[in-house]
């Protein structure tokens, strides 16, 4: 936890948060070109009577990132129809949540900040290595999935995915989108939800 005083209204107070939604406050108030205390005081006008602050940014930061990550999923599906490749980095870069670009051999071409963050990874030694030598992928038909996928008779896909590391376990809920042109050159963009784990 951190503790971080500051001037909420016209009093000067300590919140106390994990530094997980901190990092998350930091970064809408840097796309919004506003201090963190701005961002604190936009969420503290909103709270009712004198409820928790701590727990009303904590909120905040779970709707905003939901909200955030469901636009940007909107997004990803419109542009894999598309397979317009600049527009998708940036879209990739920009969610919240761990996500990432496979070719048709499920072999990483590109990755998000999340993603490497959520399994601690280094993004340059990661790219090009299959998804499936990485992470343990389970679901109902698995293999049917990627090629009805690549094949363009399915829009997308759902599988758990579980990462193990000697002291960590990382497991997640995923959806995979078909992205690009028609059969093998067809690749697919992951995103990881519901995350959970263990140090």
């Amino acid at each position: 936890m951190i503790r971080k005083t500051m001037r909420v209204g016209d009093i000067r107070t300590s919140i106390k948060l994990e530094p997980e939604f901190w990092d998350y406050l930091r970064r809408i108030a840097d796309e919004r070109g506003v201090r963190l205390a701005g961002v604190v005081n936009e969420v503290a006008r909103t709270r009712v009577g004198h409820s928790n602050l701590a727990s009303l940014l904590r909120t905040y930061c779970l709707v905003h990132a939901r909200t955030r990550a469901e636009t940007l999923k909107e997004e990803l599906e419109k542009l894999a129809l598309t397979g317009n490749a600049p527009d998708l980095a940036r879209v990739l870069e920009a969610c919240p949540l761990p996500a990432l670009v496979l070719d048709a051999e499920r072999a990483i071409r590109q990755l998000n900040r999340a993603f490497a963050q959520w399994l601690n990874l280094d993004p340059k030694a990661t790219v090009g290595h299959r998804l499936d030598n990485i992470m343990i992928l389970r679901g109902a038909g698995m293999r049917e999935m990627w090629t009805n996928l690549q094949q363009g008779r399915l829009q997308r896909g759902v599988f758990n995915a579980t990462y193990v590391s000697p002291g960590k376990v990382r497991t997640s809920q995923a959806i995979a989108v078909a992205i690009g042109g028609e059969g093998e050159h067809r690749g697919f963009v992951v995103m990881f939800e519901t995350l959970a784990g263990r140090n």
